[in-house]
């Protein structure tokens, strides 16, 4: 019992050390004050009557009282040592304001938080500080008004650099092009180094590769092994065509950087890296891991990855994969295009070109063909375009247009833009060279009649097509 009881002693007297120092309006009350808060005791409003007696005019000390308050979440007497420190001062105590701002800001009332900041701006216009948390809270209701109150502090305050954080203001809003544009002010090596991610994020999501690349280089000298840097030099370094110093990153992005969870994302750069160094093997692997990760989430979409993969096998000469994965990629895309449908065309055609085998060369061609029959159906509005183009490939399986074969799909094209009155210059040039076709074809078949009058609606279009005009000489 006795030791328990000169232990009990000794606290209290410990105690009593800590609360009973200073009160003498000294810098000194500061030390003690914080000693008291952080013991929590049960008569902390006693223990502080006698530092606020001695201290009720001293606004600095007054405000170092309440901060000490806010260190610990006690914002109801940070706010009163706040009030406290602005009585004083006679409402000229900025930093009481900015503490204000803070417990406001705390609460996540923006507004109120904003509103005290700059008021603290108003009692001392050139207190950084106040300029920098009243941009950060104000970038939620108004990221250019954040961004204009900096540009205030800039005039105060010439020497201070505002760029850096105006464009750190920007990026955590999601605006990154005013980011970049802020963030391009600054030399890189003088961008803080934790705004250097950011700068390289924003540059390289805006197409500005070059900058990014500048910006992971500086964060590489700060922190050599940041997985971040490595992987978006490796992605600038390609988007610029340094395939060699692209390839050198990849190596140290999946080799030498520890603990990264490699991305579809980066799977698909790693290929198209491999592919631009002929590395075919290396790619094809690379597509497949990416395959094997994306999803509806992923920034990069399974289309797309197919899409580029079809276009790799096309490259090597693999008829077979590059249609297979061009028909996948076609089946996965949520919004199939025109474009993406005449892309399957022109594979087959371009295979076309370069069959020896004229049977298997005619195949292709039919191949294409018919995709275009499937615009024509799927498109409306684009069946005349769709028929001219198939009409186009058909006559090319037509040795000397022995049999006509493209003679429907150039009727169609006459049928639907012969009478069109607002034709645009293409739909013109498709309508005359139909109209070519059947006037031709009907010299052919000796109907000269039927061939004149092609040759009058030709010129029509095309008034010095001479074709047209050596056939209307005939008799």
């Amino acid at each position: 019992m006795k030791a328990i009881k000169y232990v009990l002693m000794g606290v209290l007297m410990l105690g009593f050390g800590t609360s009973v120092k200073a009160q003498d309006g000294s810098k000194a009350d500061v030390d003690a004050v914080k000693k008291i808060i952080s013991s929590k005791p049960a008569d902390l409003a006693k223990q502080m009557k006698p530092f606020y007696k001695a201290n009720k005019k001293n606004a600095e000390n007054l405000i170092a009282f309440g901060r000490a308050f806010f260190e610990v979440k006690d914002t109801a007497n940070a706010r009163i040592y706040a009030e406290y420190a602005l009585q004083a001062s006679k409402n000229k105590c900025a930093p009481a304001y900015i503490l204000l701002g803070d417990i406001a800001a705390l609460a996540d009332d923006g507004g109120a938080a904003a509103a005290q900041y700059d008021q603290a701006i108003y009692a001392d216009p050139k207190l950084v500080d106040a300029y920098y948390k009243y941009a950060l809270v104000y970038r939620k209701i108004d990221p250019r008004g954040a961004a204009r109150k900096l540009d205030e502090l800039k005039a105060a305050r010439p020497d201070i650099s505002v760029d850096a954080i105006k464009g750190h203001i920007f990026m955590i809003s999601g605006d990154r092009k005013s980011a970049y544009e802020a963030f391009k002010q600054v030399p890189v090596e003088n961008i803080d180094p934790s705004y250097l991610n950011e700068f390289a994020r924003a540059s390289y999501f805006g197409g500005h590769f070059d900058d990014a690349l500048k910006a992971c280089e500086q964060g590489l000298k700060n922190n050599p092994g940041n997985p971040t840097f490595t992987r978006l030099a490796m992605f600038s370094n390609y988007e610029l065509k340094n395939y060699d110093a692209a390839k050198t990153y990849l190596h140290k992005y999946f080799n030498e950087i520890k603990d990264v969870e490699f991305s579809e994302y980066d799977h698909y750069y790693a290929a198209l890296i491999h592919e631009a160094l002929n590395d075919k093997e290396n790619a094809k692997a690379s597509y497949h891991k990416a395959l094997d990760l994306v999803s509806d989430s992923s920034m990069i979409k399974r289309w797309d990855i197919l899409k580029t993969l079809a276009q790799s096998h096309q490259k090597d000469g693999d008829l077979d994969n590059a249609i297979k994965y061009y028909q996948e990629f076609l089946g996965c895309k949520p919004e199939v295009k025109v474009d993406d449908y005449e892309t399957l065309a022109d594979i087959y055609s371009s295979f076309a070109k370069e069959e020896a085998d004229d049977a298997a060369k005619v195949a292709l061609l039919k191949k294409a063909a018919e995709v275009y029959a499937t615009i024509g159906e799927k498109f409306p509005i684009q069946q005349a375009y769709a028929s001219y183009k198939r009409a186009e490939l058909i006559n090319k399986t037509d040795k000397d247009m022995a049999g006509r074969l493209a003679k429907a799909d150039y009727q169609k094209v006459v049928d639907l833009l012969g009478d069109k009155a607002d034709r645009s210059k293409s739909e013109n040039t498709m309508l005359k060279y139909s109209l070519h076709y059947l006037m031709f074809g009907s010299y052919l078949d000796k109907n000269i009649p039927a061939a004149k009058s092609f040759a009058e609606k030709i010129l029509t279009i095309d008034p010095e097509y001479n074709p047209a005009l050596e056939i209307l000489k005939l008799k």
